[in-house]
């Protein structure tokens, strides 16, 4: 059975914030301060095994978390490019724990 997600209000009224300022409105992998409407708060352990307990959570900036190796962030790279997010040799940035 599919997991069933967050409601989006508990999620951007509730979680997002939470998360954001327990890391100090920073990116906790490249330490840039980033406003709670521009951050991306991701998942730790992504896809059928992850979950919302805040332990599983952490805020990135758009960069780190387009980079980060994880095959169910590979959507992101191609609109990241075109934004110039990150640069065309994206590979040599990807980073992991």
């Amino acid at each position: 059975m599919p997991k069933k997600r967050t409601p989006n209000e508990t999620w951007y009224k509730n979680i997002r914030p939470i998360i954001w300022k327990r890391d100090n409105g920073r990116c906790v992998n490249c330490g840039m301060k980033v406003s709670l409407k521009n951050s991306h708060i991701d998942h730790i352990v992504s896809g059928l095994k992850s979950d919302n307990k805040f332990r599983n959570l952490r805020t990135l900036c758009v960069r780190c978390h387009v980079l980060r190796l994880d095959i169910n962030h590979r959507g992101m790279i191609q609109s990241a490019i075109r934004k110039n997010l990150i640069p065309a040799d994206w590979r040599n940035f990807v980073w992991e724990e």
